[in-house]
C-alpha cells in the first residue's frame, strides 16, 4: 500500500514531516522545506515501502491490516470482524489501518539543509 503525497495529491510520499503533520514526495518536500529558514529546519523521517507484511496476532495466518489500540493487537479483517462487532463495547475501539510504509529511525536531511549547515561550518572555519 502506498501512501499519497499530501503536496500534490499525485505522487507516493517518500517522507513524513511531523511539523507539518504531511507526507510528501521529495518534489513537494523540497518546495516546502526550502521556503524560508524555520521550515529548513523541520525534521523529516524516510518512509519506504515494506516487502513484508506482519500476520494477524490472533490468527497468525493472514496478514494484519489493522491496529487496535484498546487491543494492542494487529488484526487481519476477518479477526477485526470477529472481535470488533461482538458488543458495544468493542466495536468503539479506536482502529488504525496499517499501510506497510518502514520509517527510518534517522531523521531525513534534505540537500537543501546539507548545503546550508555546510555553509554554516565554513563560516565558522573561517573565523567569522
Amino acid at each position: 500500500m502506498k501512501i499519497q503525497c499530501n503536496g500534490c495529491e499525485f505522487e507516493e510520499a517518500k517522507v513524513l514531516c511531523c511539523a507539518d503533520d504531511a507526507a510528501l514526495c521529495w518534489d513537494c518536500d523540497r518546495r516546502v522545506h526550502a521556503a524560508n529558514k524555520l521550515a529548513s529546519k523541520h525534521q523529516r523521517v524516510p518512509l519506504s515501502r515494506s516487502s513484508h507484511l506482519p500476520k494477524c496476532d490472533i490468527c497468525q495466518e493472514s496478514v494484519g491490516y489493522f491496529f487496535c489500540l484498546e487491543d494492542r493487537a494487529l488484526l487481519c479483517r476477518k479477526c477485526d470482524v470477529a472481535i470488533h462487532t461482538a458488543n458495544s463495547y468493542v466495536s468503539g475501539h479506536q482502529r488504525f489501518l496499517l499501510t506497510g510504509v518502514q520509517v527510518v529511525l534517522e531523521p531525513c536531511v534534505s540537500q537543501h539543509q546539507q548545503s546550508i549547515s555546510k555553509r554554516a561550518s565554513n563560516w565558522e572555519y573561517l573565523g567569522k
